[in-house]
């Protein structure tokens, strides 16, 4: 399955960056309410009887314990190769953008 939301970025771009030097707490707050992709779906489950709060908490509480393991992997495994860094960054503004450094993927299979 996929998923295409259309929303904003409402925290900022690093630590460094509370992500309201350039936007009001009041607009960070209102585009958060209006288009949170997350918040939307829940609601949207819920409203159509799809699910309820408690199967929806179930989910989420899932969904977490997947991301954890997967973090906790992630900070366990070795840093891979200087030469990841470029993998796969598109550059250029061209109708079909160009890859930079593409080499075979996992397995020697496509990138």
């Amino acid at each position: 399955y996929s998923s295409l939301a259309d929303t904003s970025r409402y925290h900022g771009h690093s630590m460094s960056d509370p992500g309201i030097t350039y936007r009001t707490r009041d607009e960070v707050a209102s585009v958060r309410a209006a288009r949170d992709p997350v918040a939307l779906v829940k609601s949207w489950l819920i409203d159509k009887e799809l699910a309820t709060e408690a199967e929806v908490k179930g989910i989420e509480k899932r969904v977490r314990k997947v991301v954890d393991e997967a973090v906790a992997k992630a900070k366990a495994a070795t840093p891979p190769p200087p030469g990841e860094l470029t993998r796969d960054i598109y550059v250029g503004k061209y109708e079909h953008p160009r890859m930079v450094n593409v080499g075979p993927g996992p397995q020697g299979g496509p990138a």
